[in-house]
């Protein structure tokens, strides 16, 4: 029996009962594929250029580099979100999360638009994504 179902799933990135904001995410990579000649992409949605609507949750994980003197210091946004809501999502596709806003419609954050530099799937339904700010 799974520990967790996929109306658990659900909630963890529900706006409305848990941590999830809204985005929407791209297939647009067009580097990663091998692309020689004779040589066909598996995948059933690649580079399709599709987007699709979903719900997530940001982190922006703080880490620091030692070097001999001095650290190097920032931090890594990465998005979890439910591995059936973007099951074809890969490198270099692009994430466009909205503005994090309060109750009142302050801005904390504003929309930003990120581009996926790493799948990391837990194989029981959600993917953590490792994100980097688009140019």
């Amino acid at each position: 029996m799974a520990l967790e179902s996929a109306a658990d799933f659900s909630s963890y990135v529900d706006s409305s009962v848990g941590f999830g904001i809204t985005g929407t995410f791209f297939e647009v990579q067009d580097t990663f594929w091998d692309t020689r000649p004779g040589l066909i992409d598996t995948w059933y949605d690649i580079d399709s250029g599709a987007s699709q609507n979903i719900s997530l949750i940001m982190d922006e994980d703080y880490f620091a580099i030692e070097g001999n003197s001095i650290a190097a210091e920032g931090y890594q946004p990465r998005a979890t979100l439910k591995a059936s809501d973007a099951p074809f999502i890969s490198h270099q596709d692009k994430l466009i999360v909205d503005a994090v806003t309060t109750d009142q419609g302050n801005v904390i954050k504003p929309a930003t638009t990120y581009l996926v530099v790493e799948v990391q799937p837990d194989n029981v339904g959600m993917l953590t994504l490792v994100l980097e700010e688009a140019a």
